[in-house]
Order: structure tokens, then C-alpha cells, then sequence
């Protein structure tokens, strides 16, 4: 049985809150484009990476809609941190904001950064995504995903549609395009000799990574995307919109990404078994 990590959401939910992550990515969509080949100015954060206006402006810009529309909301975005929601709802809701995943991806002039929103609810036993979205101001992509479906709108100046998304099968990793951000190798990134089995054993290997490497797999472009180390803003989003298309998420152990903050991405089966294995 496929372990999923994302809480059903409601019908009632649905009808409330996809239409306001539309909302919520038109502003984050509106100050990235902006600031996007622009040559903007880059600041270093206290761990060392890289953080702009538009992470910030973008995040500013979500953060106010959520405010003015839903106060009781609580919101933990990348750049400006926690508020806390409101204590005594019967059920209590919570934005998860990362306004530009692939920072590196956004100074580099590559189009392959993201902007990652994921709305969890809380019961009574802590939050879990129910609803998120991965999305691609560069390309004109969003997704949004809940854990019985996904959908992508892809809207250009040539064209406008949108198509449910779902995994590819994939047996195994001589078949399989492997992704992850950067090579194990370098000093932004976690890994070891492991890592090099899973290369070697792929059929392709690309260091396309960030969220991008989550929709490859959730959009059928890819098979296999490997995180070993990650923030939760990183992680929320990605939960919904690769469960609701049928892929698997888990830590680099095979437990909760939520709580070891790590992640292996597949469509499941026999190919995320063969993974975690190597990683053993």
C-alpha cells in the first residue's frame, strides 16, 4: 500500500481555497516576473544562501492576501517566518511559503526556480499539508494538488490548457532519469558514495533539481528526485501535488519527509524500494 503523508481535504475546503491559491500565485507570479533577468542584487543569508527582493516581495505579497483574507490563519514562510494560528478554532489552517525555491536557479538566469504554497490543517494532532501548489513563473506553470488529484494550467502568449498529471511507471533505475539538485559532491549538498550507486545504475542523470525535479516526477518527465537534506517550507508543498499524482514521497530512510526533512520522490512501487535500498 502506497504511504502518503497528505490529509484528505474537504469538498467545502476545495471550493474555498483553490481558488485562492490562484490568487495567492498571481501575486507571487507578479513581483518574481519583475525582478526575473534583471540582473538583481543578491544578499547572503546567515547560513550562507543566496536570498533577493523578489524572495522577499513575493513572499510580503502572499503573506498580506493571507492576512486581510483569512487573519486566524497561521503562516510560515522561508523569509519572514512564523505567525502563529489563532488558538480555539475547532480546526485551525496554516500557509506554508517558499516564494523562490532555487534561489541559485533565479541569480543563475535559469528558469527552473519555483514558488512553493501548501495550506495544512491541524485536528488536533499537528499540521499536515492537504492542499499546495508547485509553480513556475518563468514558464507560465502552476499546479495544484490535493491528495486525490493533481492539476497543471500551463497559460503563455501561445497558449492556455490545463490536464490532470500523473506519474509514469518506472520498474527500475536502469529505466529511470534520475534528478536531484546538485551533485552529492559538492558543499551545498548532503551525500555520500550511496548517492553515486543510485548515478550509475540510472539510465539519466541530470542536476535539474530544486522543486522542478518534484513536478518532473508529478508531470511524468522524470523518475526519481532525491533531497537529502531540506527545510520544511522546501517540503510541505511538494507532498500534495506529487501524492495527488500518484507518486511517493519519504525521507532518505523510507520514513516522514515532514519530520526528517529529506526526500525521495518516485511514482512508488518496486523503483522506490530499489532506492531506499541502495541508500541502506
Amino acid at each position: 500500500m502506497r504511504q502518503t503523508y497528505t490529509m484528505p481535504a474537504t469538498a467545502q475546503e476545495k471550493e474555498e481555497f483553490i481558488p485562492f491559491f490562484h490568487e495567492l500565485i498571481d501575486a507571487a507570479f507578479a513581483v518574481i516576473g519583475e525582478k526575473f533577468l534583471t540582473g538583481i542584487h543578491v544578499d547572503d543569508k546567515s547560513n550562507g544562501t543566496p536570498v533577493t527582493e523578489a524572495d522577499k516581495g513575493a513572499e510580503q505579497a502572499m503573506r498580506a492576501i493571507i492576512e486581510k483574507r483569512f487573519p486566524e490563519h497561521g503562516i510560515f514562510g522561508e523569509e519572514f517566518g512564523i505567525k502563529e494560528a489563532h488558538e480555539g478554532c475547532n480546526v485551525r489552517y496554516r500557509w506554508i511559503l517558499d516564494p523562490v525555491d532555487g534561489t541559485r536557479s533565479f541569480i543563475t538566469n535559469s528558469f527552473l526556480f519555483g514558488t512553493l504554497i501548501a495550506l495544512e490543517r491541524d485536528d488536533g494532532e499537528g499540521f499536515r499539508p492537504i492542499i499546495s501548489s508547485i509553480s513556475h513563473a518563468a514558464a507560465g506553470v502552476r499546479t495544484i494538488g490535493t491528495l486525490e488529484a493533481t492539476t497543471m494550467q500551463v497559460k503563455t502568449a501561445s497558449r492556455s490548457f490545463e490536464r490532470a498529471l500523473k506519474v509514469r511507471p518506472c520498474a527500475s533505475l536502469s529505466q529511470a532519469t534520475l534528478l536531484t539538485t546538485s551533485h552529492w559532491t559538492t558543499s551545498e549538498q548532503k551525500g555520500d558514495e550511496r548517492m553515486q550507486k543510485l548515478i550509475d545504475r540510472a539510465k539519466l542523470y541530470r542536476t535539474m533539481g530544486d522543486c522542478f525535479g518534484y513536478f518532473a516526477v508529478a508531470s511524468a518527465g522524470a523518475d526519481v528526485m532525491i533531497d537529502p537534506d531540506l527545510c520544511y517550507w522546501d517540503l510541505a508543498a511538494l507532498l500534495p501535488v506529487v501524492e495527488g499524482a500518484g507518486g511517493m514521497i519519504t525521507s532518505m530512510t523510507g520514513g516522514n519527509p515532514l519530520t526528517e526533512l529529506s526526500a525521495v520522490c518516485t511514482a512508488g512501487g518496486s523503483l522506490h524500494d530499489e532506492v531506499l535500498g541502495l541508500l541502506a
